[in-house]
């Protein structure tokens, strides 16, 4: 009975210890991995966030673009830091969802290694063509793709991307045959559809909404159910008999696993927070970004649903990690 008591006297000392560590928690500045190469979209939220969820802890949020093999070399510096609260991961689908299905290898399980935090925003995608293209609608490019198979191409940020994906799944809920013209970024790859290299591409609406307002590109239709403030006169793919390509790109935050459940609940409610502020709601539904603040125990099975969503469509279409 005495040993009894010594063992239960310490764990509830060790638990004391550790939630005592995890009040105190922060009393230094904080990274924030971003897995891509500063100034995208992923990197642009996560700024915005970081300024004020720093502001909330009194701490600096530091971001560091940490970019290279699809997001899995900033994913795993995450996975494999010391889980104290100190090491953050702001991550779109690539690394989390996608690339875990194509790549021949992973260093890291993004089930098991790291820590939902939230699902910070949705990012709708739109399917667009250069301002002087013959489609003027999305029936006009599926009508000329099924009459000529394989004869439009369609271009991507890389084999396995969102971008890649997203039009394969449209080609099957459409039932036509384009041809996918890889490139190692989306830069690239815009500025070959607005020089008319290439006939259409899907990109998160942030990336060619400037585009689309100078008159440099065309929306044909928004990857959802239902229109998009900033692109309010263009339909959706359900309303144009498509509800199956519903399309969304997603930003979230994650920690190491075994992050303290102390510090993964204080960082969701001080992101949650950011994003309600009214300047940021402002800014993100201008760029057309929709909050979403998802808790850490909806996020997680998010992650692993769109996993399984994204990779049964990667191995049908054969995609490869560039």
């Amino acid at each position: 009975m005495n040993r009894f008591l010594r063992c239960a006297a310490a764990v509830a000392l060790a638990s004391s210890a550790v939630a005592g560590w995890a009040q105190a928690w922060p009393s230094k500045p904080i990274r924030m991995i971003v897995p891509f190469p500063a100034g995208g979209p992923v990197d642009q939220t996560a700024r915005a966030l970081g300024t004020r969820v720093g502001a909330a802890l009194k701490q600096p949020l530091l971001i560091d673009n940490k970019g290279g093999a699809a997001g899995v070399l900033g994913a795993d510096a995450v996975a494999k830091a010391p889980a104290d609260g100190y090491t953050l991961l702001f991550s779109s689908a690539g690394a989390l969802s996608i690339v875990p299905n194509i790549a021949p290898s992973m260093p890291y399980n993004p089930q098991k290694d790291l820590q939902a935090v939230t699902l910070a925003v949705k990012v709708p995608t739109v399917l667009v063509v250069s301002a002087d293209s013959k489609f003027k609608t999305l029936a006009d490019l599926l009508d000329a793709a099924r009459a000529n198979p394989d004869k439009l191409n369609y271009a991507s940020a890389g084999s396995g991307t969102t971008t890649h994906l997203e039009v394969e799944l449209l080609k099957r809920e459409a039932k036509v045959q384009m041809n996918h013209i890889p490139y190692r970024g989306a830069a690239p790859a815009l500025t070959d559809l607005m020089g008319g290299q290439v006939d259409l591409m899907m990109a998160d609406v942030p990336v060619v909404l400037p585009f689309i307002k100078a008159g440099k590109m065309r929306a044909l239709a928004v990857t959802g159910i239902r229109r998009i403030p900033v692109l309010k006169e263009v339909q959706t793919t359900a309303e144009l008999g498509l509800p199956k390509v519903e399309v969304y790109n997603w930003y979230g935050m994650l920690t190491p696993a075994r992050t303290p459940p102390e510090i993964v609940d204080r960082l969701y409610r001080e992101v949650n927070t950011a994003l309600r502020t009214p300047e940021l709601k402002e800014s993100f539904a201008q760029q057309g970004i929709e909050v979403v603040g998802s808790r850490p125990e909806e996020f997680g099975p998010y992650i692993f649903a769109e996993t399984a969503r994204w990779g049964a469509l990667a191995r049908a279409v054969g995609a490869k990690l560039d």
